[in-house]
Protein backbone atom coordinates (compact mmCIF):
# COMPACT_ATOMS: atom_id res chain seq x y z
CA UNK A 1 0.00 0.00 0.00
CA UNK A 2 1.35 3.41 -1.01
CA UNK A 3 1.19 5.99 1.78
CA UNK A 4 -0.72 9.01 0.42
CA UNK A 5 1.25 12.00 1.63
CA UNK A 6 -1.04 14.33 -0.31
CA UNK A 7 -3.88 13.41 2.07
CA UNK A 8 -2.26 15.17 4.98
CA UNK A 9 0.38 17.39 3.34
CA UNK A 10 -1.17 18.85 0.17
CA UNK A 11 1.07 21.94 0.39
CA UNK A 12 4.35 20.00 0.44
CA UNK A 13 6.25 19.85 -2.84
CA UNK A 14 9.17 17.52 -2.08
CA UNK A 15 9.43 14.07 -0.53
CA UNK A 16 11.79 11.10 -0.23
CA UNK A 17 10.56 7.57 -0.85
CA UNK A 18 11.72 4.02 -1.49
CA UNK A 19 10.97 2.07 -4.68
CA UNK A 20 8.96 -1.04 -3.77
CA UNK A 21 8.20 -2.39 -7.25
CA UNK A 22 9.51 -1.82 -10.76
CA UNK A 23 7.83 -2.59 -14.10
CA UNK A 24 8.62 -1.70 -17.71
CA UNK A 25 6.81 1.63 -17.59
CA UNK A 26 6.13 2.41 -13.94
CA UNK A 27 7.45 2.25 -10.41
CA UNK A 28 5.59 1.94 -7.11
CA UNK A 29 6.82 3.85 -4.06
CA UNK A 30 6.23 3.23 -0.38
CA UNK A 31 4.96 6.84 -0.06
CA UNK A 32 4.13 9.63 -2.48
CA UNK A 33 2.96 13.22 -2.80
CA UNK A 34 1.84 12.63 -6.40
CA UNK A 35 -1.95 12.54 -6.66
CA UNK A 36 -3.03 10.00 -9.31
CA UNK A 37 -5.71 10.49 -11.94
CA UNK A 38 -8.77 9.71 -9.88
CA UNK A 39 -12.22 11.01 -9.03
CA UNK A 40 -12.54 12.91 -12.30
CA UNK A 41 -9.32 14.89 -11.78
CA UNK A 42 -6.09 14.79 -13.74
CA UNK A 43 -2.95 13.59 -11.98
CA UNK A 44 -0.15 15.66 -10.54
CA UNK A 45 2.88 16.54 -12.64
CA UNK A 46 6.48 16.65 -11.57
CA UNK A 47 9.84 14.90 -11.51
CA UNK A 48 11.59 12.05 -9.74
CA UNK A 49 15.26 12.65 -8.96
CA UNK A 50 17.53 9.62 -8.95
CA UNK A 51 21.21 8.96 -9.66
CA UNK A 52 21.85 12.60 -10.60
CA UNK A 53 18.93 12.77 -13.02
CA UNK A 54 15.59 14.63 -12.87
CA UNK A 55 13.11 12.35 -14.62
CA UNK A 56 9.73 13.75 -15.68
CA UNK A 57 6.70 11.66 -14.83
CA UNK A 58 4.56 10.65 -17.79
CA UNK A 59 1.47 10.18 -15.59
CA UNK A 60 0.30 8.85 -12.24
CA UNK A 61 -2.47 6.28 -11.85
CA UNK A 62 -4.05 4.19 -9.11
CA UNK A 63 -4.21 0.39 -9.01
CA UNK A 64 -5.93 -1.00 -5.94
CA UNK A 65 -3.97 0.25 -2.92
CA UNK A 66 -0.93 1.17 -5.02
CA UNK A 67 -0.10 4.33 -6.91
CA UNK A 68 1.77 3.80 -10.18
CA UNK A 69 4.31 6.42 -11.24
CA UNK A 70 4.58 5.99 -15.01
CA UNK A 71 8.00 6.52 -16.57
CA UNK A 72 8.94 5.09 -19.95
CA UNK A 73 11.71 2.55 -19.58
CA UNK A 74 11.44 2.53 -15.78
CA UNK A 75 12.90 -0.98 -15.49
CA UNK A 76 16.14 0.23 -17.12
CA UNK A 77 16.50 3.06 -14.59
CA UNK A 78 15.27 1.86 -11.19
CA UNK A 79 15.62 -1.18 -8.98
CA UNK A 80 13.61 -2.26 -5.97
CA UNK A 81 14.94 -0.57 -2.86
CA UNK A 82 16.26 2.55 -4.60
CA UNK A 83 15.70 5.81 -2.72
CA UNK A 84 14.30 8.66 -4.80
CA UNK A 85 13.30 12.28 -4.32
CA UNK A 86 10.01 13.45 -5.80
CA UNK A 87 9.16 17.03 -6.70
CA UNK A 88 5.62 18.30 -7.37
CA UNK A 89 4.76 20.85 -10.06
CA UNK A 90 3.24 23.22 -7.51
CA UNK A 91 1.57 25.60 -10.00
CA UNK A 92 -0.37 22.69 -11.49
CA UNK A 93 -1.20 21.19 -8.07
CA UNK A 94 -2.46 24.50 -6.64
CA UNK A 95 -4.52 25.20 -9.78
CA UNK A 96 -6.27 21.85 -9.29
CA UNK A 97 -6.72 22.54 -5.57
CA UNK A 98 -8.36 25.91 -6.27
CA UNK A 99 -10.76 24.58 -8.88
CA UNK A 100 -11.65 21.36 -7.04
CA UNK A 101 -12.42 23.29 -3.86
CA UNK A 102 -14.48 25.74 -5.91
CA UNK A 103 -16.49 22.80 -7.24
CA UNK A 104 -17.22 21.66 -3.67
CA UNK A 105 -18.46 25.12 -2.74
CA UNK A 106 -20.71 25.46 -5.79
CA UNK A 107 -22.02 21.88 -5.63
CA UNK A 108 -22.73 22.24 -1.92
CA UNK A 109 -24.78 25.35 -2.60
CA UNK A 110 -26.75 23.68 -5.41
CA UNK A 111 -27.36 20.62 -3.23
CA UNK A 112 -28.65 22.66 -0.28
CA UNK A 113 -30.78 25.01 -2.41
CA UNK A 114 -32.16 22.63 -5.03
CA UNK A 115 -31.50 19.15 -3.67
CA UNK A 116 -29.56 18.23 -6.83
CA UNK A 117 -26.57 15.93 -6.83
CA UNK A 118 -23.37 16.42 -8.76
CA UNK A 119 -23.53 13.31 -10.95
CA UNK A 120 -20.51 14.09 -13.12
CA UNK A 121 -17.24 15.91 -12.52
CA UNK A 122 -14.20 16.46 -14.72
CA UNK A 123 -11.20 18.61 -13.85
CA UNK A 124 -8.62 18.86 -16.62
CA UNK A 125 -5.81 21.31 -17.21
CA UNK A 126 -8.20 23.66 -19.02
CA UNK A 127 -11.76 22.93 -17.83
CA UNK A 128 -13.71 22.27 -14.66
CA UNK A 129 -17.03 20.64 -15.56
CA UNK A 130 -19.94 19.76 -13.25
CA UNK A 131 -23.14 17.90 -14.15
CA UNK A 132 -26.25 18.20 -11.94
CA UNK A 133 -29.31 15.97 -12.10
CA UNK A 134 -31.80 18.82 -12.34
CA UNK A 135 -32.41 22.00 -14.35
CA UNK A 136 -31.00 25.37 -13.31
CA UNK A 137 -32.17 28.76 -14.55
CA UNK A 138 -29.84 31.61 -15.43
CA UNK A 139 -30.95 33.46 -12.31
CA UNK A 140 -30.38 30.44 -10.05
CA UNK A 141 -26.87 30.01 -11.46
CA UNK A 142 -26.06 33.71 -11.00
CA UNK A 143 -27.32 33.67 -7.41
CA UNK A 144 -25.32 30.50 -6.63
CA UNK A 145 -22.21 32.04 -8.17
CA UNK A 146 -22.54 35.19 -6.04
CA UNK A 147 -23.06 33.15 -2.87
CA UNK A 148 -20.11 30.91 -3.75
CA UNK A 149 -17.86 33.95 -3.89
CA UNK A 150 -19.23 35.21 -0.59
CA UNK A 151 -18.26 31.85 0.91
CA UNK A 152 -14.79 32.20 -0.58
CA UNK A 153 -14.38 35.67 0.92
CA UNK A 154 -15.42 34.41 4.38
CA UNK A 155 -12.16 32.42 4.54
CA UNK A 156 -13.83 29.29 5.93
CA UNK A 157 -11.64 26.29 6.79
CA UNK A 158 -11.61 23.30 4.43
CA UNK A 159 -11.32 20.20 6.61
CA UNK A 160 -10.16 16.85 5.16
CA UNK A 161 -10.17 13.73 7.37
CA UNK A 162 -11.08 10.04 7.62
CA UNK A 163 -13.98 9.72 10.11
CA UNK A 164 -14.46 6.47 11.98
CA UNK A 165 -17.07 3.97 10.83
CA UNK A 166 -19.29 5.02 13.72
CA UNK A 167 -19.06 8.69 12.73
CA UNK A 168 -19.81 7.92 9.09
CA UNK A 169 -23.05 6.10 9.98
CA UNK A 170 -24.55 9.33 11.30
CA UNK A 171 -22.93 11.67 8.78
CA UNK A 172 -24.89 13.16 5.87
CA UNK A 173 -22.40 13.61 3.04
CA UNK A 174 -22.44 13.84 -0.75
CA UNK A 175 -20.95 11.04 -2.86
CA UNK A 176 -21.27 10.20 -6.56
CA UNK A 177 -20.91 6.45 -5.93
CA UNK A 178 -21.14 3.76 -3.28
CA UNK A 179 -17.94 3.66 -1.23
CA UNK A 180 -16.27 1.04 0.93
CA UNK A 181 -13.23 1.01 3.18
CA UNK A 182 -11.79 4.21 4.69
CA UNK A 183 -13.70 7.21 3.36
CA UNK A 184 -12.11 10.65 3.23
CA UNK A 185 -14.57 13.45 3.97
CA UNK A 186 -14.04 17.06 2.90
CA UNK A 187 -16.04 19.55 4.98
CA UNK A 188 -16.60 23.25 4.44
CA UNK A 189 -18.64 24.24 7.52
CA UNK A 190 -22.20 25.21 6.66
CA UNK A 191 -21.55 24.75 2.96
CA UNK A 192 -20.63 21.19 1.98
CA UNK A 193 -19.79 17.74 3.29
CA UNK A 194 -18.53 15.42 0.56
CA UNK A 195 -16.53 12.24 0.12
CA UNK A 196 -13.44 13.12 -1.93
CA UNK A 197 -9.91 11.81 -2.42
CA UNK A 198 -8.25 14.89 -3.95
CA UNK A 199 -6.08 17.65 -2.43
CA UNK A 200 -7.89 20.88 -1.53
CA UNK A 201 -6.88 24.32 -0.29
CA UNK A 202 -6.84 24.87 3.46
CA UNK A 203 -9.19 27.88 3.48
CA UNK A 204 -11.84 29.00 1.03
CA UNK A 205 -10.17 32.38 0.47
CA UNK A 206 -7.38 30.56 -1.39
CA UNK A 207 -9.88 29.73 -4.15
CA UNK A 208 -9.67 33.46 -4.94
CA UNK A 209 -12.74 33.83 -7.12
CA UNK A 210 -15.24 31.55 -8.86
CA UNK A 211 -16.83 32.33 -12.22
CA UNK A 212 -19.33 30.26 -14.18
CA UNK A 213 -17.89 30.30 -17.70
CA UNK A 214 -20.80 28.58 -19.48
CA UNK A 215 -23.79 26.35 -18.82
CA UNK A 216 -26.29 24.30 -20.79
CA UNK A 217 -29.15 21.85 -20.42
CA UNK A 218 -27.77 18.30 -20.36
CA UNK A 219 -29.66 14.99 -20.12
CA UNK A 220 -32.56 16.55 -18.26
CA UNK A 221 -30.20 18.34 -15.89
CA UNK A 222 -27.52 21.00 -16.13
CA UNK A 223 -23.87 21.05 -17.20
CA UNK A 224 -21.72 23.93 -15.98
CA UNK A 225 -18.13 24.99 -16.53
CA UNK A 226 -16.41 27.10 -13.90
CA UNK A 227 -13.02 28.74 -13.51
CA UNK A 228 -11.44 29.49 -10.14
CA UNK A 229 -8.37 31.34 -8.97
CA UNK A 230 -5.72 31.83 -11.63
CA UNK A 231 -7.97 30.34 -14.32
CA UNK A 232 -10.68 32.88 -13.53
CA UNK A 233 -8.12 35.68 -13.55
CA UNK A 234 -6.73 34.64 -16.93
CA UNK A 235 -10.25 34.30 -18.37
CA UNK A 236 -11.11 37.77 -17.07
CA UNK A 237 -7.89 39.20 -18.53
CA UNK A 238 -8.63 37.72 -21.96
CA UNK A 239 -12.20 39.03 -21.88
CA UNK A 240 -11.03 42.44 -20.59
CA UNK A 241 -8.42 42.77 -23.33
CA UNK A 242 -10.86 41.68 -26.05
CA UNK A 243 -13.50 44.15 -24.87
CA UNK A 244 -10.89 46.90 -24.72
CA UNK A 245 -9.82 46.19 -28.32
CA UNK A 246 -13.44 46.19 -29.48
CA UNK A 247 -13.98 49.50 -27.69
CA UNK A 248 -10.94 50.97 -29.47
CA UNK A 249 -12.30 49.80 -32.83
CA UNK A 250 -15.50 51.71 -32.20
CA UNK A 251 -13.85 54.64 -30.40
CA UNK A 252 -15.80 53.89 -27.25
CA UNK A 253 -15.26 52.54 -23.75
CA UNK A 254 -15.60 48.92 -22.68
CA UNK A 255 -19.04 49.47 -21.17
CA UNK A 256 -20.36 50.82 -24.48
CA UNK A 257 -18.60 48.27 -26.72
CA UNK A 258 -21.44 45.71 -26.73
CA UNK A 259 -23.97 48.35 -27.74
CA UNK A 260 -21.69 49.49 -30.56
CA UNK A 261 -21.36 45.91 -31.85
CA UNK A 262 -25.14 45.41 -31.64
CA UNK A 263 -25.71 48.55 -33.71
CA UNK A 264 -23.16 47.38 -36.28
CA UNK A 265 -24.82 43.95 -36.52
CA UNK A 266 -28.23 45.59 -36.98
CA UNK A 267 -26.83 47.84 -39.72
CA UNK A 268 -25.17 44.84 -41.41
CA UNK A 269 -28.45 42.90 -41.40
CA UNK A 270 -30.19 45.88 -42.99
CA UNK A 271 -27.48 46.26 -45.65
CA UNK A 272 -27.45 42.52 -46.30
CA UNK A 273 -31.22 42.58 -46.87
CA UNK A 274 -30.87 45.52 -49.27
CA UNK A 275 -28.02 43.78 -51.11
CA UNK A 276 -30.03 40.58 -51.49
CA UNK A 277 -32.96 42.53 -52.87
CA UNK A 278 -30.66 44.19 -55.42
CA UNK A 279 -29.00 40.89 -56.38
CA UNK A 280 -32.37 39.23 -56.80
CA UNK A 281 -33.65 42.06 -58.97
CA UNK A 282 -30.51 41.99 -61.13
CA UNK A 283 -30.65 38.22 -61.62
CA UNK A 284 -34.32 38.37 -62.57
CA UNK A 285 -33.51 41.23 -64.99
CA UNK A 286 -30.78 39.05 -66.52
CA UNK A 287 -33.32 36.24 -67.03
CA UNK A 288 -36.03 38.52 -68.41
CA UNK A 289 -33.74 40.37 -70.81
CA UNK A 290 -32.47 37.27 -72.62
CA UNK A 291 -33.83 34.08 -74.11
CA UNK A 292 -30.96 31.94 -72.81
CA UNK A 293 -31.92 28.79 -70.88
CA UNK A 294 -28.44 28.61 -69.29
CA UNK A 295 -27.72 31.34 -66.76
CA UNK A 296 -24.34 31.96 -65.10
CA UNK A 297 -24.30 34.20 -62.02
CA UNK A 298 -22.12 35.22 -59.10
CA UNK A 299 -25.12 35.19 -56.74
CA UNK A 300 -24.72 32.46 -54.07
CA UNK A 301 -27.72 33.01 -51.81
CA UNK A 302 -29.85 29.85 -52.06
CA UNK A 303 -33.20 31.61 -51.61
CA UNK A 304 -32.41 34.07 -54.40
CA UNK A 305 -31.22 31.29 -56.70
CA UNK A 306 -34.32 29.15 -56.09
CA UNK A 307 -36.65 32.08 -56.70
CA UNK A 308 -34.80 32.99 -59.91
CA UNK A 309 -34.79 29.37 -61.10
CA UNK A 310 -38.57 29.17 -60.72
CA UNK A 311 -38.88 32.34 -62.82
CA UNK A 312 -36.55 30.84 -65.45
CA UNK A 313 -38.61 27.65 -65.72
CA UNK A 314 -41.88 29.55 -65.98
CA UNK A 315 -40.56 31.76 -68.80
CA UNK A 316 -38.81 29.06 -70.85
CA UNK A 317 -39.59 25.73 -72.40
CA UNK A 318 -37.20 22.80 -72.25
CA UNK A 319 -34.22 22.35 -69.97
CA UNK A 320 -33.24 25.28 -67.76
CA UNK A 321 -30.02 25.76 -65.80
CA UNK A 322 -28.66 28.24 -63.29
CA UNK A 323 -24.95 27.96 -62.47
CA UNK A 324 -23.75 29.88 -59.40
CA UNK A 325 -20.01 30.60 -59.24
CA UNK A 326 -18.48 29.41 -55.93
CA UNK A 327 -14.83 29.95 -56.93
CA UNK A 328 -12.67 29.81 -60.03
CA UNK A 329 -13.94 26.90 -62.19
CA UNK A 330 -16.38 25.70 -59.49
CA UNK A 331 -20.13 26.14 -59.77
CA UNK A 332 -23.20 24.95 -57.93
CA UNK A 333 -26.25 24.37 -60.10
CA UNK A 334 -30.02 24.03 -60.24
CA UNK A 335 -31.57 22.38 -63.30
CA UNK A 336 -34.96 21.24 -64.54
CA UNK A 337 -37.93 22.30 -66.63
CA UNK A 338 -41.71 22.47 -66.57
CA UNK A 339 -42.12 19.89 -69.32
CA UNK A 340 -39.24 17.46 -68.63
CA UNK A 341 -37.99 15.07 -65.98
CA UNK A 342 -35.06 16.96 -64.40
CA UNK A 343 -33.24 13.72 -63.64
CA UNK A 344 -32.58 13.23 -67.37
CA UNK A 345 -30.33 16.32 -67.26
CA UNK A 346 -27.89 14.83 -64.79
CA UNK A 347 -25.91 12.35 -67.01
CA UNK A 348 -24.33 15.02 -69.27
CA UNK A 349 -23.28 16.95 -66.16
CA UNK A 350 -21.86 13.87 -64.47
CA UNK A 351 -19.91 13.17 -67.64
CA UNK A 352 -17.83 16.28 -66.88
CA UNK A 353 -17.42 15.39 -63.19
CA UNK A 354 -20.51 16.94 -61.62
CA UNK A 355 -21.87 15.63 -58.33
CA UNK A 356 -25.52 15.91 -57.45
CA UNK A 357 -28.99 14.48 -57.57
CA UNK A 358 -32.62 15.38 -57.15
CA UNK A 359 -36.15 14.62 -58.22
CA UNK A 360 -38.25 15.02 -61.35
CA UNK A 361 -38.95 18.69 -60.68
CA UNK A 362 -35.35 19.79 -60.04
CA UNK A 363 -31.81 18.50 -59.70
CA UNK A 364 -28.97 20.24 -57.90
CA UNK A 365 -25.28 19.76 -57.29
CA UNK A 366 -21.83 21.13 -58.07
CA UNK A 367 -19.30 20.89 -60.88
CA UNK A 368 -15.63 21.88 -61.18
CA UNK A 369 -15.31 23.10 -64.78
CA UNK A 370 -15.12 26.47 -66.50
CA UNK A 371 -18.24 28.09 -67.92
CA UNK A 372 -17.36 27.20 -71.50
CA UNK A 373 -17.02 23.47 -70.74
CA UNK A 374 -20.26 23.50 -68.72
CA UNK A 375 -22.21 25.25 -71.50
CA UNK A 376 -20.85 22.80 -74.07
CA UNK A 377 -21.92 19.81 -71.92
CA UNK A 378 -25.52 20.96 -71.37
CA UNK A 379 -25.94 22.07 -75.00
CA UNK A 380 -25.27 18.62 -76.50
Amino acid sequence: MTEKLFDTNPYNTDFIARVTEVADDYIILDRTLFFPEEGGQTCDRGTISFDGRDIALDSVSVSGDDILHHIKGASRIFSTGDMIKGHIDWAHRFDNMQNHTGEHIFSGIIHSRKGYDNVGFSLTETTCQMDYNGPLTDQEISEAELYANQIIWQNLPVECRYPSACELKDMDYRSKKELSGPIRIVTIPGVDVCACCAPHVGFTSEVGILKVISHMNYKGGSRLYIACGKRAYLDYTRSFDSLTRIGHMFSTGRSEAVGAVERLCSKNRQLSSQLNEALSAELKRQISSSSDNVIFTSVTDRNILTDAFNLLKESRSGACYIFSKKSDNEYSFLAGGTDIDARTLLPPLKAIGARGGGKALMIQGSVCKDAEAIRAAVSR
